[in-house]
C-alpha cells in the first residue's frame, strides 16, 4: 500500500514538473513570436517595404543571418574559456587569425546576400539594412526585456566563468 502511495506520489510529480516545463517553453516561444512578429514590423517600417518585399528580405536576410550565427558560435565555442588577457603569443596569434576569418566570412556573407537581397527590395534599400540593423536592437532588445523572455539556464560551471570574466566575445 506505501508503495502504491509512494509510486503515485511521483507519478503525479513528474506529470507536474513535465506539464510546467511545457508551459513555461511554450510561454516563452509565445514571447519569441511576438518579438519576431515585432522584428518584422520594424524592418517593414524603417525599411518602407511593402508585404512581398518584406517576405522576400526576411526570406534571404534570415539565411545570412543563420550562416553568420553558425560562423560566430564556432569562434565563441573555440574561444570560450580562454581569457584573452592570458593569452601567450602563440595563443594570441591564432585568436587573432580567428577573429579576422570571422570578420572576413561576415563580408563574405554581404558581398554574397547583397544582390539577393538587392533582387528583392532594390539598391537603395540594401545599403541602409546595417543602419536599420544597429536602430532596432535596442529596441529588440528593450521588447525581450518587456516580456521577460527566459534565456535557457547555463550551468553552474559557464556561469562562474561568466563572473570571472573567461568567456569575452570579440
Amino acid at each position: 500500500m506505501v508503495m502504491k502511495k509512494a509510486t503515485l506520489f511521483l507519478g503525479m510529480l513528474i506529470l507536474g514538473v513535465t506539464s510546467f516545463a511545457q508551459q513555461f517553453d511554450s510561454d516563452n516561444a509565445e514571447k519569441i513570436d511576438a518579438v519576431k512578429e515585432y522584428r518584422q514590423q520594424l524592418f517593414k517600417e524603417k525599411l518602407d517595404l511593402n508585404d512581398k518585399q518584406l517576405e522576400g528580405f526576411l526570406k534571404v536576410y534570415n539565411m545570412q543571418q543563420i550562416e553568420l550565427r553558425g560562423a560566430k558560435r564556432t569562434f565563441r565555442k573555440k574561444w570560450y574559456t580562454f581569457d584573452i588577457d592570458k593569452l601567450n603569443e602563440n595563443q594570441a596569434k591564432e585568436y587573432f587569425e580567428d577573429a579576422i576569418a570571422l570578420q572576413k566570412k561576415e563580408h563574405d556573407l554581404i558581398l554574397e546576400f547583397a544582390p539577393k537581397l538587392a533582387q528583392e527590395i532594390g539598391w537603395s534599400k540594401v545599403v541602409r539594412v546595417k543602419k536599420v540593423e544597429r536602430e532596432i536592437k535596442p529596441l529588440l532588445l528593450e521588447k525581450a526585456n518587456e516580456l521577460k523572455i527566459e534565456k535557457k539556464r547555463r550551468s553552474a560551471s559557464k556561469k562562474a566563468k561568466s563572473a570571472t570574466g573567461k568567456n569575452r566575445k570579440p
